[in-house]
């Protein structure tokens, strides 16, 4: 028994030791050809958890730089776990589109939701400063812009049965859509449901809507409503936790609990808003979180230092299980783009430099104009075309060189812009 372990605690300790060998041999690999390759530190988690409905929680994030790159190095991702637990990473897909320099500033910075039947991701985009609710298509490796993020809370919610869609979220006020939306005129067919309402948590079960408010409030309304006053929405409970924290992080219903996150952990209380029996479930900050859907049996979380739990939502003691610590996964990867040994090819397209020092290989279309663009003198030498994150005409102008003027309209310079004025 002492042989197997002091065998046990030798394996451990080579284990130890071939992971240190391998770090820094990836970093004196890497160290050559920085900026264009990087050694991966510790996965850096954005917010935001999904769960696929088959036994794994999603997450999406971007590897730090061994070098110590601000905001990450390279392609961010999304990946996944087992909910069972044993911290094993699996990486879906990288995540395309990022313009991180430039008047087309473009970053994927919030997970909302996985939907398993269409296989649609819902996430949001930071595109110049303005949050962009958006699917992304791991198939094309486009971003589809669904709804811009004004001065007001966003909170969206999506009916758990994907074969009767329904999906809500609030703003000024609460909309519904009999839809999942997919597409920026959608919100044009939205309905009122509630007016004026401002939430920070919402929730729908069947035809019942629960929701949360910055003063600490539990309330229940109806989808059947059609533009409600506020109200008309009935009081559960107030928890003054609630309202004193500066802003929750998520909020779930169980079979016959709600719950919310913050801060100070997970808390929750019955739906029918007895206070006696409210339930506190971990106490660690909690930046957000999601359920394994039907009875909402567990609840998975992410802390502020970006692991991954799980906590039981049935019996006295809930029981935490951790899913994923960030670690690094000791790989050299190259710079968006870039491919070879020496991560330096760009292969048909065209080196773009950031302001943080790190280079891009936008690829090149048919004309010779790459994909993305920093600015406009990357998209030729037409001062027609504008750069704002990809090469575009400026109104009106039209052609491969945006130098057609409409059908026939004058160029009108005005301090050094062009318009085109058609007659």
């Amino acid at each position: 028994m002492k042989k197997i372990k002091i065998l046990s605690i030798v394996i451990f300790s080579l284990a130890i030791i071939i992971g240190i060998v391998y770090s820094r041999q990836c970093d004196d690999k890497c160290k050559q050809g920085y900026p264009y390759s990087s050694c991966n530190g510790n996965l850096n988690l954005y917010r935001g958890l999904g769960y696929d409905g088959n036994g794994n929680v999603i997450f999406s994030g971007k590897y730090n730089s061994s070098q110590g790159v601000v905001g990450g190095y390279g392609l961010p991702g999304i990946y996944s776990v087992p909910s069972s637990g044993g911290c094993q990473l699996t990486k879906r897909f990288d995540v395309l589109g990022e313009i991180l320099d430039g008047p087309g500033y473009t970053a994927l910075d919030y997970f909302y939701k996985y939907l398993p039947q269409s296989n649609r991701y819902y996430v949001r985009f930071n595109q110049r400063g303005s949050p962009i609710f958006s699917i992304y298509n791991q198939d094309t490796n486009e971003i589809q812009a669904v709804f811009n993020i004004f001065n007001t809370p966003f909170v969206p919610a999506f009916s758990q049965n994907e074969s009767n869609p329904f999906f809500v979220y609030g703003g000024y006020g609460i909309y519904g859509l009999n839809k999942y939306p997919t597409d920026r005129s959608d919100a044009q067919s939205a309905k009122l449901i509630y007016q004026s309402q401002i939430v920070n948590g919402l929730e729908i079960d069947g035809d019942q809507l629960y929701m949360t408010t910055y003063q600490g409030q539990f309330l229940k309304g109806s989808l059947n409503c059609s533009n409600c006053t506020k109200d008309q929405l009935q009081l559960l409970v107030t928890d003054g936790e609630l309202a004193s924290a500066n802003s929750i992080s998520g909020f779930v219903l169980t079979n016959d609990y709600m719950y919310f996150s913050y801060s100070g952990g997970i808390k929750g209380y019955p739906k029918n808003g007895d206070a006696s029996r409210v339930r506190k479930l971990v106490a660690e900050n909690v930046v957000a979180m999601t359920t394994n859907g039907g009875s909402g049996d567990f609840i998975f979380y992410q802390t502020d230092s970006g692991m991954v739990k799980s906590v039981s939502t049935t019996g006295n003691h809930p029981q935490v299980n951790v899913l994923y610590t960030p670690v690094s996964d000791n790989q050299c990867q190259c710079a968006v783009g870039f491919s070879g040994d020496d991560c330096k090819q760009c292969n048909n397209g065209m080196v773009l430099w950031g302001s943080n020092g790190i280079p891009m290989c936008s690829p090149l279309d048919s004309l010779g104009k790459p994909k993305y663009c920093y600015a406009a003198y990357q998209c030729g030498t037409s001062p027609f075309i504008i750069c704002n994150g990809t090469c575009t005409c400026f109104p009106g102008f039209k052609g491969n060189d945006c130098t057609l003027c409409g059908n026939g309209g004058d160029i009108v310079w005005t301090n050094g812009y062009p318009s085109c004025v058609t007659h």
